[in-house]
């Protein structure tokens, strides 16, 4: 799969990442903006965002992390630290499903092709992009055989991890099936079992799992979410894997097109360099750059038919696509500051009162608020979508003056803008090629599984 990204296009050969100035530069940064959101916060709006691809699947990815941190807890094969990795990796074991192509019935009615595409995309995509890059293999294989998992290059340990997160999988979606099933019928179910695709080991280890109260309460009353949440918050990570955790979470939702495959590193991006050229003060920037990447976390619940349709959206499309904000606020809300919380759900808010959700207007509107919402239309004039080409940078600047004078974006960003357009323009350029080298690499990783 190949993108057409006029901004890539510039790039020298090979330009696919920042120099190593830019690099520890961005480190830095990383370190400072991280302390504004709670790695706490950071799971529940993982959680939160995952819940929301399917209704059916609501806690799914939770409750097979919460076997699995059960499983390996006691296991003086696994170190904590191990564990806790493992675990937030079970969490994750479903985000290839977040590709447009998966057939969510598939996955909840149990239907076990070899190599499902969400397990290789899944792994393709976590081997990028998550900060534990060495255990996206167990996602890989949570869908294969037995003996394809033995003839894998796995060790024995995450040989025996994949097996589990098998089992693990295949119980949580029958409970799905069949939400009134007891201990008893799950421990039929684990009988049924074909030894040919399910290692018997792992089988017994769930079936055993199954007897713990201190698990299966839990479980059943639904109380395994605080419980996986205080487990987890004991993994000492760095700012850096934090926030390589959360371009997890962004980048998948931005993925699942190759429309919007570019958006989000464009437009925080974009709201970085602005906010700098606009004098905000480093608080300031850093709530900015958390709201700028969580703005369309509310996308995950968007039809990928609407996010590639090709002409424009009328009556309960456009609806539904205005959605995203709603279902973003829910996300966030509670788990971020108001400022950031209010940042990322004003960037489609105007200036004269004809944005939305809410219509705010000009006095309403902070400084970051119009700096994001600038960024935001400079991303989607700036990449190729199901309906446009790309337009070049002048394009955009003419579409951006015409939008300042009809009262919908603020003059002064776009001043600045304008002002600094090549400094702005080699930032979009850098961020596009990274970006669509990362997209490209992960689906040729994909398709040669």
């Amino acid at each position: 799969m190949c993108l057409r990204l006029p901004l890539a296009r510039f790039a020298n050969h090979g330009e696919n990442c920042y120099n190593e100035k830019r690099k520890r530069k961005k480190w830095r940064q990383a370190d400072t903006v991280m302390e504004q959101l709670s790695f706490e916060h950071m799971l529940d709006i993982i959680i939160q965002t995952l819940n929301r691809l399917d209704v059916r699947l609501t806690g799914h990815g939770e409750r097979v992390a919460f076997g699995m941190l059960h499983l390996l807890e006691q296991d003086p094969r696994f170190p904590y630290e191990e564990v806790c990795k493992i675990t937030l990796t079970s969490l994750l074991h479903d985000i290839g499903s977040f590709q447009h192509t998966t057939n969510i019935e598939d996955l909840l009615w149990l239907e076990q092709a070899d190599g499902f595409s969400h397990a290789r995309y899944g792994y393709a995509f976590l081997k990028h992009f998550s900060p534990f890059p060495g255990y996206a293999p167990i996602v890989r294989f949570h869908h294969s055989t037995r003996q394809q998992i033995q003839d894998s290059m796995l060790d024995v340990r995450l040989q025996w991890v994949a097996g589990c997160l098998q089992v693990l999988d295949s119980v949580d979606l029958y409970r799905i099936n069949h939400p009134r099933s007891t201990a008893s019928a799950l421990q039929d179910f684990l009988k049924q079992l074909s030894p040919a695709r399910y290692d018997p080991m792992a089988v017994e280890a769930v079936s055993q799992l199954l007897e713990r109260p201190d698990y299966f309460q839990p479980l059943l009353q639904g109380q395994y979410h605080d419980a996986l949440l205080h487990h987890l918050c004991q993994m000492v990570l760095t700012p850096r894997e934090q926030e390589a955790l959360l371009q997890t979470l962004v980048s998948s939702i931005d993925f699942r097109s190759h429309y919007t495959a570019l958006h989000c590193a464009i437009m925080v991006h974009a709201s970085d360099l602005l906010a700098s050229l606009c004098g905000l003060d480093a608080s300031a920037c850093q709530s900015l750059h958390i709201g700028a990447m969580l703005h369309d976390l509310g996308k995950i619940s968007i039809p990928t038919s609407i996010l590639e349709s090709s002409g424009k959206l009328h009556g309960k499309d456009w609806d539904i696509m205005r959605s995203h904000v709603t279902v973003t606020e829910e996300i966030l809300t509670g788990r971020v500051s108001d400022e950031v919380l209010q940042i990322a759900i004003r960037h489609h808010e105007t200036l004269d009162g004809k944005g939305y959700p809410r219509g705010l207007t000009a006095e309403q509107l902070t400084l970051p608020q119009r700096i994001v919402a600038v960024a935001d239309i400079v991303s989607a004039l700036s990449e190729e979508r199901s309906y446009k080409a790309a337009f070049p940078l002048n394009e955009v600047l003419r579409i951006l003056d015409d939008l300042c004078c009809q009262g919908k974006l603020c003059p002064f960003v776009v001043g600045i803008l304008k002002r600094e357009r090549w400094l702005v323009y080699d930032a979009i350029r850098r961020a596009s090629a990274e970006a669509s080298a990362r997209y490209e690499q992960i689906y040729a990783e994909y398709f040669a599984l």
